[in-house]
């Protein structure tokens, strides 16, 4: 499970890809022959653009997470946690959630570029600003979520986690508290969190294997036969 730190740190790692994305559009544009001047102006106009459009959007998206927290109703639903989780989230494949978030950001800036250079001056489209915008629209929305979110584990006197960082409509979230002035629900042990993150985690059609185990019955080692 991601708490508000950790995604506040992809929200980050967007921003900065995203920027990165740009500067190595306009870098690749420029070394095909296209005018510099023109490059520049039409790269930052797109990711002016997309930059607040996806933002905006993000807002609608992630608001549908938040009214799960925020709204009292919604709230009596969410899973309560017996423990903090704790160490990392995992992402694709078992690995570290910021290695997989920087991976793809990598992804992004070579294949803006190669898609320049294979191309040529017939790709005049301003893939750096395309691209880039929309990385740093979707890393300003999960930085203005978290905020939000901060103010409400203020005012509720809880965490909340969250099954992923995408924080889409399908997202699960939990939350941990210490309040003894509120109902006490049913709660899952800390040590299902990873399972319950590595499994949101992973694309469609991709099934993890996990091996549950349990403790036998005392009273069944007590029956001899007769």
């Amino acid at each position: 499970m991601y708490n508000l730190a950790q995604i506040r740190r992809v929200g980050w790692i967007y921003i900065t890809g995203g920027m990165l994305v740009l500067v190595a559009g306009v870098a690749a544009q420029a070394a095909v022959g296209l005018q510099f001047e023109k490059i520049l102006v039409n790269n930052l106009i797109y990711y002016c653009l997309f930059a607040a459009g996806w933002f905006l959007f993000n807002q609608i998206v992630m608001g549908g997470t938040y009214n799960k927290l925020a709204n009292p109703d919604n709230l009596k639903k969410l899973v309560r946690l017996d423990a903090l989780p704790q160490g990392e989230p995992v992402s694709l494949l078992g690995q570290n959630y910021q290695r997989v978030e920087i991976g793809f950001m990598l992804v992004w800036l070579i294949s803006v570029v190669l898609l320049q250079v294979v191309l040529g001056q017939n790709l005049t489209l301003p893939l750096g600003g395309f691209a880039g915008g929309w990385l740093v629209g979707g890393g300003l929305g999960r930085l203005r979520f978290v905020g939000k979110v901060k103010q409400e584990e203020e005012e509720q006197r809880r965490r909340f986690f969250f099954s992923d960082s995408s924080l889409g409509p399908r997202s699960d979230v939990a939350f941990f508290s210490e309040r003894t002035d509120e109902p006490q629900p049913v709660g899952i042990p800390a040590a299902s969190v990873n399972e319950m993150t590595t499994s949101s985690s992973l694309p469609p059609g991709v099934k993890r294997r996990a091996v549950a185990s349990a403790p036998k019955d005392p009273g069944s080692q007590n029956l001899r036969p007769k």
